[in-house]
């Protein structure tokens, strides 16, 4: 049972998103331009590396099937979808204390109810340095106390996130299952951990497994399997030479303006994404 303190304003009712996680890497604030950038699609929406799920919320689709190798992550959206109040509930009891965030991300989620799991997820998201997600290779998350005095959750984005929820399939799963599954009309969009550029944008540890050269290799493979079949792919990833060589000869590749904000330097936040799809995009740009 994670630990209950004395109750406190822990929420409010100002929406401020779509997406009640804070995610290294989410696409909250592109999520808008990746929708509008989508291909016509007729089958389900698939999202294989979960993350926040901004897309998926923006989009609003009536069938998807959304996924990440995560198994704390996907608990945690199953028990939003379940029971959004229970996760409230239990949140509000949840000091914002050094002493506090040390138990919590001590505790072992194999201690702890699915509900607890789901809260553990948010409380640490909230509390811990810039919402990093971050594991040792024990699976043990290691990331430091972020000492910031804001709510851990938006009580009508939490509850617009579980009806949107209610009807997708969650599942723990690794993302050329999912690929593999996929089927023509399909659209599947692929946010996987990007490759570093270098210090703070490293975020392959969200597992406790890194996620490294060959999984993207991996990754391309899948993707080239589907595309055959008449999936409709979109992925998004760094604008680096082995991006841009490992997928440009199967796939289309355009530029998108984003920001680094785990980067501790703010001039250092300014940066490019790569677009990859098997489709030409709706206003037509090519690579850069």
């Amino acid at each position: 049972m994670i630990r209950a303190g004395a109750r406190s304003a822990r929420s409010t009712t100002r929406a401020d998103g779509r997406s009640f996680l804070k995610w290294a890497g989410g696409k909250t604030r592109y999520a808008a331009a990746l929708v509008a950038a989508a291909p016509p699609f007729t089958g389900s929406y698939r999202e294989p590396f979960l993350g926040s799920g901004a897309v998926f919320f923006e989009l609003a689709p009536q069938r998807a099937v959304l996924s990440d190798a995560n198994p704390e992550l996907i608990v945690c959206f199953r028990e939003v979808a379940r029971d959004p109040e229970a996760v409230m509930r239990l949140l509000d009891e949840q000091p914002n204390t050094p002493e506090h965030f040390a138990a919590v991300r001590r505790r072992s989620p194999t201690d702890c109810s699915d509900l607890e799991r789901a809260v553990r997820v948010i409380y640490l998201n909230k509390t811990a340095f810039r919402g990093l997600w971050r594991v040792n290779r024990r699976g043990e998350f290691n990331a430091p106390y972020g000492a910031y005095d804001r709510p851990y959750y938006n009580r009508r984005v939490l509850l617009e996130a579980a009806q949107a929820l209610a009807g997708a399939e969650l599942r723990v799963a690794d993302f050329a299952e999912q690929l593999d599954e996929a089927t023509a009309g399909d659209w599947v969009y692929l946010d996987p951990p990007y490759v570093p550029l270098g210090g703070w944008a490293d975020f392959r540890r969200y597992t406790s497994t890194q996620f490294g050269p060959a999984d993207h290799v991996r990754l391309r493979d899948a993707m080239v399997r589907a595309s055959r079949r008449g999936v409709r792919l979109t992925l998004t990833n760094s604008d680096t030479p082995f991006v841009r060589e490992l997928f440009g000869a199967d796939f289309l590749i355009a530029r998108m303006a984003t920001r680094r904000d785990i980067n501790l330097q703010s001039a250092k936040r300014g940066s490019w994404d790569l677009l990859v799809t098997n489709y030409q995009l709706p206003n037509g740009e090519s690579a850069r």
